[in-house]
């Protein structure tokens, strides 16, 4: 956890989240329990974050902008910019 949190800042909650994050499910037709990767979608265009640390790939694979890291490539690497 210490490593992830050097290599991962931590960002507040924003009201700039939910008009993204409303347009983001409008958009994509995310419905179900994909609507909280949405979310997560919105607060990262909104903190203009291009990567999300993930064990499920394929649910962030329709969000164009958002590049998927996995953890075992990570910790197989050297850090987030390592393939």
């Amino acid at each position: 956890m210490a490593r992830l949190r050097r290599l991962f800042p931590v960002y507040p909650d924003s009201p700039a989240v939910l008009p993204l994050w409303e347009e983001i499910v409008a958009n994509h037709h995310v419905k179900g329990k994909s609507t909280h990767d949405a979310r997560l979608v919105a607060a990262m265009k909104v903190f203009d974050i291009a990567h999300i640390l993930t064990f499920n790939d394929k649910d962030f694979a329709r969000y164009p902008g958002i590049t998927v890291l996995m953890p075992e490539r990570l910790v197989a690497s050297d850090g987030p910019s390592q393939p």
